[in-house]
């Protein structure tokens, strides 16, 4: 199943310009309609999506749940939902698309999951609109619309305020229409949770001038015990929710690390082996070589 890690990627996927920005989109359906593919297999992006369907013909499918013969309708999904489309060229209606970061802005310990639950059901529920709801969400989108096509100093800003206002709107709506007895949002948002700390735990693990006295960041179990999991639950979380064990983002990790410095630096393949946490450069040598094909020097010398 194809994942889309960046919004460039999954514009590309789908056959649509890129986006201005790298946390953030909001487009018509009308627009993309001149050139999205129309039929998308399954796939996975790591984004949050909060899409108004007003008319339309076929589906678009997030999780258990399906648009089809659906009017106006809200409909959204979470990162590594698993979603797909079939739908005729006739679709009318908004959509934004968003990183956790962009939701994030300065707070970087705020959660989405925790501030807005609905976006975690596992059974992602559309939500019928009537009229009257259908205009106050319409008016939400063309006000987004229009400043993200402003793009000045305060777009960004003004956008995320929007969004904040949608996510609420939308929450409001959620509690008022799905009966408690089908929301279901404990374990996908452990599972998200934990995929969420494991990556910033990757990422940081990497950091200069670290010691680590109890355990390597290249292997699993480093980031299991600190998480306070078994490594075998670590790696089929992962797994589950990105397609990927966290071994396989390990690995990813510290290839992309070593591929900079190779390319960006005239540090020694010692020095660098020391910079990416080995205690041996040959083991660093040897894993390089069992992943790429060919040794850090040999990747070096063939940069141009």
């Amino acid at each position: 199943m194809d994942h889309y890690a960046t919004l460039k990627d999954y514009c590309e996927a789908i056959n649509i310009p890129s986006s201005k920005w790298e946390d953030f989109d909001i487009r018509t359906f009308e627009e993309n309609m001149k050139t999205v593919h129309q039929k998308m297999p399954p796939f996975k992006h790591e984004f949050y999506a909060i899409a108004l369907k007003l008319d339309g013909s076929g589906y678009a499918k997030t999780g258990n749940y399906s648009t089809e013969d659906l009017k106006a309708t809200l409909f959204f999904n979470s990162p590594y939902q698993i979603l797909r489309w079939d739908i005729a060229p006739d679709w009318d209606g908004f959509y934004i698309i968003f990183s956790e970061e962009f939701y994030r802005r300065e707070e970087s310990k705020k959660q989405i999951s925790a501030d807005f639950p609905f976006l975690l059901v596992d059974n992602t529920i559309p939500l019928t609109l009537n009229s009257e709801e259908a205009v106050t969400f319409i008016k939400i989108f063309e006000d987004m619309l229009m400043e993200h096509k402003k793009n000045d100093a305060l777009s960004k800003t003004i956008c995320h305020l929007n969004t904040l206002v949608l996510l609420h709107k939308v929450g409001r709506l959620f509690d008022k229409k799905v009966p408690a007895s089908e929301r279901s949002f404990d374990h996908r948002n452990q599972d998200l949770n934990l995929v969420s700390r494991f990556k910033t735990m990757l990422e940081t693990s990497f950091y200069p001038n670290q010691t680590f006295e109890n355990g390597e960041p290249h292997k699993v179990r480093y980031y299991a015990d600190q998480l306070n999991i078994h490594p075998n639950h670590l790696n089929a979380v992962i797994k589950r929710i990105t397609n990927s064990p966290a071994s396989e983002h390990i690995q990813n990790h510290i290839l992309t690390l070593a591929k900079s410095k190779l390319s960006n630096t005239s540090l020694s393949i010692k020095e660098i082996a020391f910079d990416l946490y080995y205690n041996y450069p040959n083991h660093f040598a040897n894993f390089f070589k069992k992943q790429m094909g060919v040794t850090p020097n040999t990747f070096r010398k063939g940069i141009k």
